[in-house]
């Protein structure tokens, strides 16, 4: 387990929280700066909320500290071998209901329960620290920049997602498009290509005698289609061309693909309309885990056993989507099987 800090960041003053003393200290945010805060050792994490490490614009709430100060802060971290991670802040209220369940008193949002709550979340899921980004000083202007063809791929993605969906993706319908005709023509191909578990998450059930797909592709009359035409419009657009990135012109990888198509990251989780139909159709309402994170739910989570439970299945889930993908992306993109 590494050794860490929690750190929550305001105009004035910073929240330290520390796991191993289980202490709060609030500093002057010149302190901090300067990294003069109890418990910080040579060789440790600080985490701190992304929307706090980038540079104050116009008086902005979230961010304190200027382009400068923040560069002066990564060199002082440098110098000591410390390392500095940016949590999702739209995770934080998520660690509050997880940490409320052994600690009640966490689930209030208070500065110092926001630090505790990560910390406790850390600690039982301490491979979370593997998927936060690491602290690099930027403007508001190079983080918009940097993230722009993000949500311009995304808003392309979007839009023809809702046209196919205003038209039941073509299902008993007069509507057709390339991904229609793509189904139609290579959905056994796919079923021989898949394993069994990645083949009837796909929705593609052979017959008693396996020699057919119960849902005749031909006919293409079956509901389950919508989530396979889902997959292979991030690969394949309705016209029939490549699906490519905006800032290099390419088919996109499945590292790409998961975070901007599916929005299976911290950091982007409003990712548009198939990242919700995975997310919420099918990966939330498939899930042989039936325990929710809602607590107000009668399945509600009751411990972080439960929560394990959650993880895992999901987790499941995600890995049988990213070979579902790359299957289909080789038949397209490296095989050039279109509709």
């Amino acid at each position: 387990m590494k050794k860490f800090i929690v750190c929550d960041i305001g105009k004035k003053h910073v929240i330290v929280f520390c796991p191993e003393s289980r202490e709060h200290y609030t500093i002057s945010t010149e302190d901090f700066k300067y990294l003069d805060v109890p418990e910080l050792c040579d060789g440790m994490t600080i985490v701190i909320e992304d929307a706090h490490l980038r540079s104050q614009e116009e008086n902005s709430l979230a961010q304190t500290y200027q382009i400068d100060e923040l560069k002066l802060f990564k060199e002082k971290a440098d110098s000591r071998n410390i390392e500095i991670l940016c949590f999702p802040q739209k995770v934080t209220p998520k660690t509050r209901k997880i940490a409320s369940l052994e600690f009640p008193d966490l689930i209030d949002k208070t500065d110092c329960n926001d630090t505790e709550s990560i910390a406790y979340y850390l600690e039982k899921f301490p491979h979370v620290f593997n998927s936060l980004k690491t602290f690099k000083p930027i403007t508001l202007a190079e983080h918009e920049g940097s993230i722009k063809h993000i949500y311009e791929d995304r808003d392309v993605l979007t839009a023809d997602s809702n046209e196919a969906r205003n038209n039941n993706y073509g299902i008993k319908t007069d509507y057709s498009d390339e991904i229609v005709k793509f189904l139609k023509r290579y959905s056994l191909r796919l079923a021989t290509l898949l394993p069994d578990d990645v083949r009837e998450f796909a929705g593609l059930e052979w017959n008693s005698k396996k020699s057919a797909l119960k849902n005749d592709p031909q006919k293409y009359t079956s509901d389950k289609f919508k989530f396979l035409y889902g997959v292979v419009n991030t690969i394949m657009t309705p016209s029939g061309k490549l699906r490519v990135r905006s800032d290099n012109g390419l088919p996109p990888y499945w590292k790409y693909t998961k975070k901007v198509f599916f929005g299976i990251t911290p950091y982007h989780m409003k990712a548009g309309v198939t990242a919700s139909n995975y997310k919420y159709h099918k990966r939330k309402a498939g899930s042989v885990c039936k325990k929710s994170m809602s607590l107000e739910s009668k399945k509600a989570i009751q411990c972080v056993e439960d929560v394990y439970d959650i993880r895992e299945a999901r987790n499941e889930s995600d890995k049988k989507l990213r070979t579902l993908w790359r299957t289909i992306r080789v038949m397209i993109v490296d095989e050039d099987r279109r509709g």
